[in-house]
């Protein structure tokens, strides 16, 4: 057995209602039809077996032609008279004349066509009649199926004249092919095999859902349409070639299904779709300037709030992804005051805003949302969204947010493992904090939500994590076996080491001392630089602890192509050190000391200078010294003789902004 369920083409704009009402009319009138059919049908069986027992006590009568086969023909015996085996006779003929009476009257005779006697009443009310529950549930299965995406995309004045005319031609098919019969055709599947007709013309590559029951066997499969109903059509013209059919009207199905292919042929070659029927269609489902909409705005201006409210929400229901109907909403919440509500519409906006693929105006929306509503977390679904185009456009510090607030809210939600993933991919690939992204991927990898495949991912991650944790490396500015620190967080701002001399400056600011650490910048992400002393131990400079940015050019360079070998870079630490006195943390780099790849990948040495100091001065906010031009090579680089100079400037400037 083999009985279509579903296909994917089944989502519509709107309610096929055509539809509905054929499949309501089909059950109608067989409803209707079904006390009638039964008792005519009782009374039918009575007065046959009647006829059938007497023809059988008096085998020697004539019989009519449809009684023939059912007894076997006896002479009569010779003691009847003539005047009895007459009288025997017209006895059986008016018992078969009152039973032509009673079936001419019945109700599949009355609505049905009869090709022998054919009237044009009965060509289309037999399409409504059927002679069995599984003759109507068969037929309506196929309609539901194959008619709501038509009359979807064809409208509701095409389709029932394809439905209408379909029916039609396949009666007439039928009546061609057995002029003289006298048994009535009732059913709708010749209207129904037209518009399988259209279907495999107009959705030939719609993937159709079977149930198939095979003994013990049964399940479901997907199988396109160009595939399955040529089948079902050659199936039919094999039972009509080698009668078969069993009482089925096949050449109605034939013929049904062959006009609604050519009805759907012709749509195509005139292009009568694109021209006619689908605007008509997109005119009646685009919502433009909603009526309801412009009552419930002007409502609102007439400072009718709840009657504004109720006319939105209404409004909503229909179209739940309106955007100006829910920012609407949210104003009116608001001016009535109640926070609560507008909270909830408010997080329901960014979701109407993800589904239209706006995800500027989600993002807006959500940042909008987070400021007003802060205690109105938005469904984890939608932050996952929101982190993964900011992933996109690589604004990894709102993406981090984004996910950390979607473990925060929804610590209940089956999407909570995945936000924990992803989050912990993002600490581990983009932001280089292993031990982070470890304690996050331990945490999902634990959810009782969590589902076997982002545990399988998040064991993966784990390893990684666990593989990119390095060994322990000594604090910068420690002496050789001092203690050790995890090397992903800053190391203390005591970063004078004993070799480094103490810079000598002038009086005036000679409380003020300066001992430059220098440096290597091995690795830059979005939370700040990753670096390597002079011992090899590594560490994270995270852009919140740099105050200021020095530059300087040190020296006479020979030639102005060798400026790049004598700058020098200086990052100025946040610390305890006041006007009044103290030790300035300073880490500093040289041109040599740029061993990051995307910065080499730059065409010069002093482009990617420059670079690196614009990205630290727009991730830290710090003050540019002497300027921003002059640290970016804008203007001539500051220029100083010797280090001691330009260090005493540097203190200067320092003592004067502390």
């Amino acid at each position: 057995m083999l009985i279509p369920i579903g296909h994917e083409e089944q989502r519509v704009a709107r309610l096929p209602w055509v539809t509905i009402l054929f499949v309501a009319a089909n059950v109608v009138v067989f409803l209707l039809t079904l006390p009638v059919v039964n008792q005519q049908a009782a009374e039918t069986h009575q007065r046959l077996q009647e006829i059938l027992r007497f023809a059988i006590e008096h085998p020697y009568l004539q019989l009519p032609e449809e009684l023939a086969h059912f007894v076997p023909a006896r002479r009569p015996s010779a003691d009847l008279s003539a005047e009895v085996i007459a009288e025997d006779q017209a006895r059986l003929d008016r018992l078969w004349s009152d039973f032509q009476t009673t079936t001419s009257l019945s109700v599949y005779r009355g609505y049905g066509y009869i090709p022998a006697e054919p009237r044009l009443l009965a060509l289309f009310t037999s399409m409504f009649m059927h002679a069995g529950w599984l003759h109507l549930l068969g037929n309506m299965l196929f309609l539901w199926l194959s008619g709501g995406s038509l009359e979807d995309r064809w409208g509701r004045i095409f389709y029932p004249i394809l439905y209408l005319v379909s029916g039609g031609v396949a009666t007439l098919m039928h009546a061609a092919m057995a002029p003289h019969s006298h048994i009535p055709l009732v059913g709708a599947s010749g209207a129904i095999a037209g518009l399988m007709g259209a279907f495999l013309v107009r959705l030939a590559t719609t993937r159709i859902r079977f149930l198939y029951w095979l003994l013990f066997f049964r399940g479901t499969f997907e199988a396109p349409a160009y595939v399955m109903l040529p089948l079902w059509f050659l199936q039919q013209f094999a039972m009509a070639r080698t009668g078969t059919e069993g009482g089925v009207a096949v050449w109605a199905h034939i013929g049904g299904f062959a006009f609604g292919a050519l009805a759907a042929i012709l749509v195509r070659l005139t292009d009568l779709e694109e021209k006619v029927l689908a605007p008509a269609v997109k005119r009646k489902t685009t919502w433009t300037a909603p009526d309801r909409l412009t009552a419930a705005l002007e409502r609102l201006d007439r400072g009718d709030v709840d009657g504004a409210i109720q006319d939105l929400e209404a409004l909503l229901r229909a179209t739940p992804d309106d955007i100006e109907a829910r920012t609407s909403l949210i104003d009116a919440h608001s001016r009535k005051g109640d926070q609560a509500a507008a909270g909830r519409e408010s997080a329901l906006l960014v979701g109407a805003y993800l589904k239209a693929r706006d995800m500027a105006g989600a993002m807006a929306a959500a940042r909008e949302h987070k400021q007003a509503h802060p205690d109105v977390p938005l469904p984890v679904r939608d932050q996952l969204a929101l982190a993964a185009d900011c992933e996109k456009r690589q604004d990894y510090q709102e993406a981090a947010a984004r996910y950390q607030d979607a473990i925060a809210s929804g610590s209940d939600d089956p999407l909570a493992p995945k936000a924990m993933v992803s989050y912990g991919r993002l600490l581990l690939r983009v932001f280089k904090e292993p031990a982070e992204a470890l304690e996050v991927l331990e945490r999902a990898r634990a959810h009782p939500l969590v589902t076997p495949q982002f545990q399988e991912v998040s064991t993966e991650m784990i390893a990684l994590a666990k593989r990119a944790l390095p060994p322990p490396a000594g604090r910068w500015g420690d002496e050789p076996g001092a203690a050790h620190e995890a090397p992903h967080h800053l190391p203390t701002l005591e970063v004078a080491m004993p070799e480094e001399p103490v810079v000598k400056v002038p009086a005036a600011t000679q409380a003020l001392s300066l001992a430059p650490v220098p440096v290597r910048a091995v690795g830059i992400d979005a939370r700040g630089l990753t670096l390597q002393d002079r011992r090899g131990g590594t560490g994270h400079l995270p852009w919140q602890k740099v105050t200021t940015v020095s530059v300087a050019s040190i020296g006479q360079p020979e030639g102005a192509d060798r400026v790049a070998e004598t700058l020098v870079l200086d990052l100025i630490l946040a610390s305890n050190a006041t006007r009044g006195g103290g030790r300035i943390g300073c880490l500093r780099l040289s041109m040599s000391d740029l061993a990051i790849p995307r910065l080499q990948a730059e065409p010069s040495p002093i482009r990617a200078f420059q670079r690196l100091v614009a990205t630290i001065l727009k991730a830290t906010g710090a003050t540019a010294h002497p300027s921003r031009e002059a640290c970016l090579g804008l203007r001539p680089f500051p220029s100083f003789p010797d280090l001691t100079a330009y260090e005493a400037d540097l203190i200067t400037h320092l003592s004067i902004a502390r």
